[in-house]
């Protein structure tokens, strides 16, 4: 027959408790509070790792929109010298670049947020009673996210918008 007992006691008393219990014969007394504690840090350490998925695909996002928005620019070299043959300054172009940009990555961002938002949604109305759509605590995060989206795409803009308008128009449209 094998039997387990549980006892609480308060943390000075432990010691005490445990030398009385293993005393007794055929008690083997064991303090669960080292291995609470292992198990406490294991789970820190494994919460952790959402965070660096997180961080990761952030960067491998960022990294994406900057390609994406640079390859769009030198794309479109040619409507940029048309628009500064017709006498646009670089300064308008370059807004202009800008705002598109800055568009598009805030129509995506809010899109990834809303269907993030339904898959919660979702998850939610199937496993629970309450329906959540963002948490509170994830709020903040959100709107980080979407700035960063237009920031990334802002950033983009300028370092890749700077070769193509700085090439002169009879360049760009000599083979139009």
């Amino acid at each position: 027959d094998f039997q387990v007992t549980a006892i609480q006691t308060t943390p000075e008393a432990t010691q005490t408790v445990l030398a009385e219990l293993s005393s007794i014969f055929g008690f083997f007394p064991l303090d669960v509070t080292l291995i609470d504690g292992v198990i406490s840090r294991l789970l820190d350490q494994l919460s952790s790792i959402p965070i660096l998925v997180g961080i990761l695909s952030l960067s491998a996002a960022a990294v994406i929109m900057a390609n994406t928005v640079a390859l769009a620019t030198l794309e479109r070299r040619r409507q940029i010298g048309i628009l500064k043959a017709i006498g646009l300054k670089r300064r308008k172009v370059l807004m202009v670049m800008l705002l598109e940009n800055g568009m598009i990555s805030l129509t995506g961002a809010l899109l990834g947020i809303g269907l993030s938002v339904l898959g919660v949604g979702l998850m939610s109305i199937f496993g629970l009673e309450d329906l959540i759509l963002i948490p509170a605590s994830a709020q903040p995060v959100a709107v980080l996210l979407v700035v960063v989206a237009v920031m990334i795409a802002g950033i983009a803009t300028l370092f890749s918008a700077r070769l193509a308008l700085n090439e002169r128009v009879l360049n760009v449209l000599r083979y139009e």
